[in-house]
């Protein structure tokens, strides 16, 4: 299941990154970036059960992975990060809030609407973290 999981998160990524016009030459790259992200978040769901734990890995690694991508390929990093945590963000908390809020749902509006800011603020901050790292972590140093 996890594989398939991962799978429709390739294309998913595949997809967004079509839709924003990433050059051809990175849209496998771009893939590539939404299935890590998915895979550690599948992973991380199996070992600690907590979506909020499981969205900060993922985030970390997506990040890492952007930055690493970015290095090699010569681009900038927001191609990969952008199309890549794609499958992370709480789409279906943001619209299931809006639901509810609209049918008069309000303490099932609040508790969903706190969860999905938890996600986005999660996301966030694995981001940043990555960021914070020293460049030579991520670049080649140059000879």
């Amino acid at each position: 299941m996890i594989i398939f999981e991962m799978f429709v998160a390739f294309v998913a990524t595949l997809a967004f990154a079509v839709i924003f016009n990433v050059n051809k030459k990175e849209l496998l790259f771009c893939g590539i970036s939404g299935l890590a992200a998915e895979g550690a978040y599948q992973i991380a769901m199996e070992l600690s059960e907590t979506v909020i734990l499981s969205v900060l890995i993922s985030a970390l690694v997506v990040t890492s992975l952007s930055r690493i991508l970015a290095n090699l390929r010569k681009v900038p990093v927001t191609v990969y990060l952008v199309s890549g945590i794609i499958p992370l963000v709480p789409g279906a908390g943001m619209y299931n809030t809006v639901y509810n809020i609209i049918s008069s749902e309000y303490s099932t509006a609040l508790t969903i609407g706190i969860d999905t800011i938890k996600i986005a603020a999660v996301i966030a901050i694995g981001i940043i973290f990555v960021f914070a790292l020293p460049n030579k972590i991520f670049f080649k140093l140059k000879k």
